[in-house]
């Protein structure tokens, strides 16, 4: 009988370890799975005041062809979870440097300042046009020499500032450049009340000025750059880059980016204008 009972208990010792193995190697493999699902994420650098591109809509809510082409992105890249960090446009670079983000997202055009700091997407998304703008009373500037002498609004950090800074550079500061981040509807004041001369845009956005503010500004002259717009990374980001090129590829080759255009830009500026 003694020799039974010991039997017995040996056994339910040997049964308890079996079970208890097998939970810790349950455990283990959940968390395993766990580890290599799980999404990284991804903090994406853009604006909210750059409507249609991104800004804030009624609701609060960020908005615009920039936000509805990554979130397509998005889907193309489960690996990954998008968050969007809201900045003023001269501070996206600067944060991405400094690892405060992980992408650039503003209608960034390349220039060989930007291309030696960051690393550049090889599929671009928008076409950029740069136009110069005026009011549509005004008839004596229609070309960046009619410029010379005259008061034109510039963003900090953007291509058009570094397009009238490169002619600055060849005449001899001859621009009178008035480096602002202001609100359209303030930028359009400054032009009514001559506070500045011209701004430089591209015609779609200017036609969207005119649609919500009145028809008070025009395009004129030749177009004064032509390009197009990339995501930004830190150049050590090849990986990442590489992914978001993939599934922007997929997006133009399956309509997808064309759609978003058409429906918030009004037209298919995906490839040309």
């Amino acid at each position: 009988m003694k020799k039974l009972k010991f039997m017995r208990i040996i056994a339910g010792i040997l049964m308890s370890a079996v079970v208890l193995t097998g939970c810790s190697n349950s455990s283990s493999q959940s968390s395993t799975d766990k580890s290599t699902t799980e999404a990284k994420t991804i903090v994406i650098g853009t604006g909210n005041a750059f409507k249609p591109y991104c800004y804030l809509d009624d609701s609060g809510n960020l908005s615009g062809y920039e936000i509805e082409v990554l979130k397509e992105i998005n889907k193309k890249l489960p690996q990954y979870k998008f968050e969007f960090n809201q900045l003023e446009f001269k501070n996206i670079l600067l944060s991405l440097e400094a690892n405060k983000v992980d992408v650039g997202a503003h209608q960034f055009e390349k220039n060989p300042e930007r291309e030696a700091k960051y690393l550049f997407g090889t599929e671009s998304y928008t076409t950029f046009i740069l136009r110069i703008t005026v009011g549509k009373n005004r008839t004596d500037i229609n070309s960046l020499k009619d410029l010379e002498g005259k008061k034109v609004q510039v963003s900090a950090g953007s291509n058009d500032a570094y397009t009238l800074e490169q002619y600055n550079k060849e005449h001899n500061n001859a621009i009178n450049l008035v480096y602002s981040s202001d609100d359209p509807a303030t930028t359009i004041k400054n032009i009514e009340d001559g506070r500045i001369d011209a701004f430089i845009s591209i015609k779609r956005i200017v036609d969207s000025y005119n649609q919500t503010y009145g028809d008070k500004l025009k395009t004129v002259g030749d177009p004064i750059a032509s390009s197009n717009t990339y995501y930004v990374f830190r150049k050590d980001d090849t990986q990442l880059q590489a992914d978001f090129d993939k599934a922007l590829k997929e997006l133009k080759d399956d309509g997808t980016l064309a759609k978003i255009s058409i429906k918030v830009l009004g037209g298919d500026y995906t490839t040309n204008e």
